[in-house]
């Protein structure tokens, strides 16, 4: 019986007998009206596989884009031909996706047949195309991985302080020197919507618009330069310009005809008080107004941006900062931990869930995989507790408890019946976040399907589906094919970086350390825990090239995840051997301190199995005291050996 490793799982799997498997050729037959995108998403996906006569029925044609609420159930029925049936062109697309995956992982060697449709209706993936500028073809790439995945929302941040990527014809002086033109955004969007993917622009207002001043300095309250560091910044815009809300609805009918979805994001987070708090003119607005604090301030911006936005037949969205007692009608995006979610759900504001699901901390997919948009708020802070005594995580604990400050303000749905209020908002589903400081088209694809898959199988599978072992023996399977394959990309950097073939295996046994430890640096994370970290400087910036061997990492070893599955002790005696042999001298001088380590940790094991001079607390009390950053990197192969050692029988 074959096992059908299909990623997101399907809500039902029905398998029969055998069939045949042998064809001569694959034809496609609409016994509908024919859908053009359909039909070349199959030859996209097929034209090299040999699999007879596929038919595909779809009841309502959408010729249109795809929108919030589509629908995408489909069926498929695999007997002597294959046939699928879904309600609209969409859905069609999401069913011959799965056939794919089928296809690939051999899993059409018995009849089958599969129900399935999304659990959310918003399954998405942020790209930060400000701090680091992805080429079209790079999205274009990203985009046949989603596809694959079922995921449907690419989300592009498209300016923060340091650059603004999209050309704006009425305001020429904006745009950075990378940057998309629209038509090269209209073709994007294009071709994610023959994908059954919708495109969603952010320009990020009022605050990360350093960029945004350089050249229009009349939008803002000081002077100011162009940045390349990373981290909040005090820039803003003037709230109490009349003529800035002009220019912003001509800026934004502008993107608005470019990304035709009906939902416009509009940042919101992370504006610094002082020019605002400082600015004479500000405040004598805010008295005007009756505006007295800072955040009265930003509701009143973002009730001005949702007026325009609202003018221009679109739904506006923001981060979690907007939530305000009169906040307008946002659909709000949570991040900052699980209590913003519930926040905004009080209000009768629906969210998009994107706490837990932050791809640039450098976490590995399990993590990811546990976090459920609906899960009760008590659950979900249960599970930020444990990353706090996660093995894995305990090199930044400290800043993870510093994180408990995002609780202050939340509210209990659980309590009081509160729950069955009609007047809730929705969780209408979740988005992945790849925030770019430490991102490039280079290391993208590493750090985007090394962790993705899990976000897409919790966002459109069942809540039951939850089985995290499942989960990696089916993306083993499918991680390989050439939508989502990225160790060839990772090969070739660490390469790059100055690695021999034979140092890159050994290489893969490594992780990048977790959370904010890199962007932050050591220094600079303790500032942040203690609350004073504007003046302490950061280790990168948008000029720091990322072309080291960390830079290419994966964020999680399978290759050390491994080892507690596949190890014996004849296995593991010629790994340590290996690890042993090591010149710390041939490595790049950043990794040296990591392989001393590795080679330290060879012989401490070894001397535990060959000479019996060690006993087993003793070298896990070793092994715990090694698991930490080696420079910015993680010996990864520690927590599994542990976790051997442990079962270990002997004493």
């Amino acid at each position: 019986m074959p096992i059908v490793s299909c990623l997101p799982k399907p809500k039902k799997v029905v398998i029969g007998g055998a069939r045949s498997s042998k064809f001569e050729f694959t034809a496609l037959e609409f016994t509908g009206r024919e859908d053009k995108r359909v039909a070349e998403y199959l030859h996209s996906c097929l034209s090299e596989s040999k699999l007879g006569q596929i038919s595909v029925c779809i009841e309502n044609n959408d010729f249109g884009f795809p929108s919030h609420e589509m629908d995408e159930s489909y069926s498929i029925e695999i007997h002597d031909h294959i046939a699928i049936q879904a309600a609209t062109s969409w859905g069609a697309i999401r069913g011959i996706a799965t056939l794919y995956q089928l296809n690939y992982t051999d899993g059409l060697t018995a009849r089958i047949s599969i129900a399935d449709s999304p659990r959310f209706a918003w399954r998405g993936l942020l790209i930060d195309a400000a701090r680091h500028f992805i080429p079209v073809d790079d999205l274009k790439r990203v985009l046949n991985g989603m596809a694959l995945l079922k995921l449907n929302v690419l989300h592009l941040h498209l300016s923060d302080d340091q650059a603004f990527r999209f050309e704006s014809l009425a305001f020429p002086g904006l745009a950075s020197m990378e940057c998309y033109n629209q038509a090269d955004l209209a073709e994007l969007v294009l071709y994610a919507s023959a994908r059954g993917i919708r495109v969603i622009p952010e320009l990020d207002v009022p605050g990360h618009t350093t960029s945004w001043l350089v050249n229009y300095p009349e939008w803002g309250l000081q002077d100011v330069e162009l940045t390349t560091r990373f981290g909040v910044h005090k820039a803003c815009l003037d709230p109490s310009s009349e003529k800035l809300y002009q220019d912003l609805e001509t800026l934004f009918s502008e993107v608005a005809q470019v990304f035709p979805d009906e939902f416009f994001h509009i940042g919101g987070d992370e504006v610094h008080p002082e020019w605002w708090d400082s600015d004479d003119r500000v405040q004598a607005f805010a008295r005007a107004q009756g505006l007295k604090s800072v955040p009265e301030i930003q509701n009143y911006f973002s009730g001005r941006i949702f007026q325009i936005l609202s003018r221009l037949g679109k739904k506006p969205i923001a981060w979690d900062e907007v939530l305000h007692e009169g906040v307008s009608d946002f659909m709000i995006q949570n991040w900052r931990g699980s209590s913003t979610r519930d926040r905004a759900l009080k209000k009768g504001l629906d969210c998009i869930v994107s706490s837990g699901f932050y791809l640039d901390l450098f976490y590995p997919a399990d993590i990811h995989y546990r976090f459920d948009p609906e899960a009760n708020q008590s659950d979900l802070f249960e599970m930020e507790d444990q990353l706090k005594n996660d093995s894995r995580l305990a090199h930044v604990s400290s800043g993870l408890e510093w994180t408990d400050q995002w609780r202050l303000g939340s509210v209990d749905l659980e309590s009081d019946g509160i729950q069955e209020l009609s007047s809730l908002g929705n969780v209408v589903g979740g988005e992945a976040c790849l925030w770019g400081e430490l991102v490039t088209s280079e290391v993208l694809f590493p750090r985007l399907w090394s962790r993705l898959p899990a976000v897409a199988e919790r966002l459109w599978s069942a809540k039951e589906v939850k089985d995290v072992a499942d989960f990696y023996k089916r993306f083993s399977r499918l991680r390989t094919c050439k939508e989502l394959e990225w160790e060839k990309d990772e090969e070739e950097g660490l390469i790059a970086a100055g690695l021999s073939r034979s140092q890159v295996d050994v290489a893969r046994i490594f992780e990048p350390a977790k959370w904010y430890f890199r962007l932050l640096g050591e220094e600079l994370l303790n500032a942040r825990i203690e609350g004073s970290e504007m003046p302490v400087s950061r280790p990168y910036n948008t000029e720091s090239r990322l072309n080291r061997v960390v830079d290419f990492l994966s964020p999680e070893s399978l290759s050390a995840r491994q080892l507690v599955f596949e190890l014996d002790r004849g296995s593991l005696i010629e790994k340590l051997g290996l690890w042993k042999s090591q010149d710390p001298e041939l490595w790049p001088s950043d990794m040296q301190k990591a392989i001393a380590v590795l080679i330290q940790i060879s012989e401490i094991i070894l001397d535990y199995l060959l000479d019996g001079v060690r006993l087993k607390l003793e070298v896990i009390g070793l092994l715990r005291e090694l698991y930490v950053p080696q420079g910015e990197y993680m010996v990864s192969c520690i927590p599994p050996l542990i976790s051997w050692l442990e079962s270990d029988e002997r004493g």
